[in-house]
């Protein structure tokens, strides 16, 4: 059988919850990998928490991480960054905003601006237990800055205040120094200029020889969709919002129900028959 990529966002889609990837779903990828198939987690999370997470399926699995700013092929790391010129804007634009940008690099996360106590716990929430990341608080943007070579993405939360949201995200659009993002309605996603998980797809189909036609993808976010785009072969997750399962060729049952191993096994099931 031909080699096939397959891509899958982690939040609402491989994982059960935001810590463990079920039993069942690890066991069909590892079946897969054994066929010679390649698999890579896509995920706005930073790179340590990415690895946690393919720690669970097993050491062939690869990691694009910080919404495809950052992925693995043959060994070496790819990496693409914010840069010191939309870090000030964006510690500007949140800021004048009454909220606070989060930072991210492999293995640190970043911010400048104290962040509400609800935010702050959120920064943990995606840790194991035996993953050590290191948050720290800057004094000010020049010490941010000083960063710039080693920050991939980050990320403007707001549990209450819309409006400043989208204030927010309309101030940085107008500046077209990044690319934004939203995996959920109350953040912003900052990536890149040009670099989505999408991106990350494109540049490993280029370097496998795997065409887009056996590409699979599977997402639940709206930034999943240009990733699912990307893909021949795109899947919804069942508890995808609706913008996700209007551009997917499939739908198949939510995370909780580990749909994504069963949409696996019902594909390659029919392309060995």
């Amino acid at each position: 059988m031909a080699q096939y990529l397959i891509v899958s966002d982690v939040d609402g889609t491989l994982a059960y919850d935001s810590t463990t990837i079920s039993t069942r779903t690890s066991q069909v990828i590892n079946q897969l990998l054994d066929a010679g198939h390649l698999f890579y987690l896509a995920t706005g999370r930073m790179y340590a928490l990415a690895a946690a997470m393919a720690d669970q399926i097993g050491p062939r699995a690869e990691i694009i991480s910080a919404n495809g700013a950052a992925y693995e092929f043959s060994g070496q790391k790819t990496h693409h960054l914010l840069g010191a010129k939309a870090l000030a804007a964006i510690e500007a634009a949140a800021a004048g905003n009454g909220l606070t940008a989060v930072y991210f690099t492999d293995m640190a996360v970043y911010y400048v601006t104290t962040p509400p106590p609800a935010i702050e716990q959120m920064l943990y929430s995606f840790a194991p237990k035996d993953v050590t990341i290191d948050v720290r608080q800057l004094p000010d943007i020049t010490a941010l800055q000083t960063h710039s070579d080693e920050i991939t993405n980050g990320i403007i939360f707001s549990l209450s205040d819309p409006e400043a949201l989208a204030n927010t995200r309309e101030q940085l659009a107008a500046q077209a120094l990044l690319h934004l993002s939203a995996s959920d309605p109350t953040n912003i996603e900052l990536i890149p200029k040009h670099v989505d998980k999408a991106n990350a797809i494109l540049e490993l189909q280029a370097k496998t020889g795997i065409p887009k036609d056996r590409t699979i993808a599977f997402g639940d976010g709206l930034n999943d969709l240009g990733m699912l785009k990307a893909a021949g072969i795109s899947v919804a997750m069942g508890n995808a919002v609706p913008e996700v399962k209007a551009v997917a060729k499939y739908v198949t049952e939510t995370n909780k129900e580990d749909g994504l191993a069963q949409f696996l096994l019902r594909f390659f099931d029919k392309e060995e028959s």
